[in-house]
């Protein structure tokens, strides 16, 4: 059955009808679009959050990796230059003249070691206005001397080291080993000097027949420093923690003498914290959800409900990890300050969509007047009688003056009979249209008097048998039987619909009759050209 107008039944010419039908499309399509919004509020939210975490991590990323870069950088200039000078670790003298300015000028790293793989190991780090040097002799249980020097790098004093620990046996050593002439990271650890936290850069290369290791240590603080100086968001956090949960935080005063839950000075684990402050229940969410690299963890801390995004800062999972955390009521805030634009936008759409559906009405409404009218409005159709009348018998429309009697001998006749349903089966293969029985051939009415039926419900009945006879029940729905009033006399209309099968008619001779619609004329087509007719139709 063909989809009928929304308000097909209800008065006023087709333009209005179609406007209103397009208005109740463009409403329905707005109610359905904010319907949806609704649906998705949270994802939206989520939407948001993850795109100002990216943004924030992203920016972080590159202030620690610009932060890192230029030590990675002298890193090899350092190397090169050992190389070719030829020096040992035990070289103290020319060794702290080389590598102080490397300190001096780059003031994020923190320190600088050279070790060698018979155990000599040279260290220096500043220490006040002046700087301080280790040496270490080779062999596994070698002493090792401290010495402190001015800033005119004249030696004040050498003492014995208390603190004596093979390089050999240090993760960034054997890390550095595992990959020749490659600057590799080590993961967080506490500098065994400055008992605090923080990761080394180093990079083994080879002098003689003997590996060398030389490395640049950078403390946690530095580049929490550098964190600290972005305007991440008004609400959000940026912190440091490690693969393993450790978080990189100072502990409050009344803890700072606890030493239960340390991974060292400066860190923290995470999973013996929750409840704790907001980086702790961060990274426990992190934990609990799978270590993801991408995706973005919800999570609840100090009464609040937060986003959280955690992305590794090198390959090595189990290294340094920067984490950023925005709260949900953030991005509900990004929604509230841009409702206008959202109902400026809304109204823009519902004023264009009427504006084309005004404009599809206005520029079609000659055709649609043109249109053929395919029903009658049974509550008033007076009107729609008048005018079909008026426009005579065409391709959608026939008239028949009775629906059983021979008005030329006063007799029933089967001829009359299969006249009007040749007219119902040629419209149910064309396109429809309207028969009204009751009507001359030249638009006179004159009722269904002539039929003498004892009541209206035997006329229907009378139908609706030779409907079922000579087609069949299955086109009842295609075809629609009522009666009307139109000037004082009772009429049958009858609305056909295109029907979804060829509709082939039995006449009483048990014939099988396929008929169309040519004009106001209804055509029997012979077998072959009904079988091609069937073909390029159905």
């Amino acid at each position: 059955m063909k989809t009928q107008s929304l308000l097909q039944l209800s008065p006023g010419p087709i333009r209005s009808r179609l406007l209103r039908d397009l208005i109740l499309l463009v409403a329905f399509t707005v109610g359905l679009l904010v319907m949806i919004n609704v649906l998705l509020i949270d994802d939206i939210k989520h939407d948001l959050a993850g795109t100002r975490i990216d943004n924030a991590t992203a920016m972080v990323r590159d202030e620690v990796r610009n932060l890192l870069l230029p030590v990675q950088q002298q890193l090899l200039i350092v190397r090169d230059g050992l190389a070719g000078a030829n020096l040992e670790p035990t070289d103290e003298q020319d060794l702290t003249e080389r590598l102080v300015p490397t300190l001096a000028h780059i003031p994020q790293i923190a320190g600088t070691v050279d070790a060698s793989a018979d155990g000599q190991e040279y260290f220096l780090r500043r220490d006040g206005d002046g700087w301080l040097t280790r040496v270490r002799q080779k062999g596994d249980r070698s002493q090792s001397h401290l010495s402190h020097w001015n800033a005119n790098l004249l030696r004040k004093d050498q003492q014995a080291d208390r603190f004596n620990e093979d390089p050999r046996t240090r993760p960034w050593f054997n890390q550095a080993l595992a990959h020749p002439d490659r600057v590799v990271w080590s993961p967080p650890y506490v500098f065994a000097s400055l008992r605090v936290p923080g990761v080394t850069a180093s990079i083994a290369w080879k002098q003689g027949k003997q590996m060398r290791v030389t490395a640049f240590d950078v403390t946690l603080q530095t580049i929490v420093k550098a964190i600290d100086r972005l305007d991440i968001t008004p609400e959000g956090q940026g912190f440091l923690f490690s693969g393993s949960g450790g978080v990189f935080i100072p502990p409050p005063p009344d803890e700072r003498s606890s030493s239960s839950d340390r991974h060292g000075e400066g860190f923290f684990s995470a999973l013996s914290r929750l409840g704790g402050p907001l980086q702790f229940d961060a990274v426990a969410a992190w934990k609990a959800a799978g270590q993801p690299t991408q995706d973005l963890i919800r999570f609840h801390s100090g009464g609040e409900d937060w986003w959280g995004g955690f992305r590794p800062l090198t390959s090595d999972l189990e290294g340094v990890w920067i984490g950023v955390t925005v709260p949900v009521s953030a991005t509900i805030t990004i929604l509230q300050n841009r409702w206008h634009i959202i109902l400026l936008t809304a109204l823009g759409i519902l004023a264009a969509s009427l504006s084309l559906a005004m404009l599809v009405v206005r520029r079609y409404s000659r055709q649609l007047r043109d249109l053929p009218k395919l029903t009658i409005n049974r509550r008033h159709p007076d009107q729609d009688l008048r005018e079909l009348i008026a426009s005579g018998e065409g391709p959608h429309l026939e008239f028949k003056s009775t629906m059983r009697m021979n008005l030329h001998n006063k007799t029933p006749g089967k001829e009359i009979e299969l006249a009007w349903l040749k007219g119902v089966a040629a419209f149910l293969n064309t396109e429809g249209g309207i028969l009204l029985i009751g009507v001359a051939d030249d638009g006179t009415p004159l009722g269904l008097e002539a039929d003498k039926f004892e009541n209206e419900d035997k006329c229907q009945l009378h139908f609706k048998n030779l409907l079922n006879q000579h087609l069949g029940a299955e086109y009842a729905h295609s075809v629609r039987f009522f009666l009307l009033d139109f000037e004082g006399l009772r009429i049958g209309a009858v609305e056909c619909e295109r029907a979804d099968a060829p509709a082939i008619l039995r006449d009483d001779k048990k014939r099988e009759l396929f008929i169309i619609r040519n004009g106001p004329s209804n055509i029997e087509l012979p077998l072959s050209r009904a079988l091609k007719y069937i073909r390029s139709r159905f």
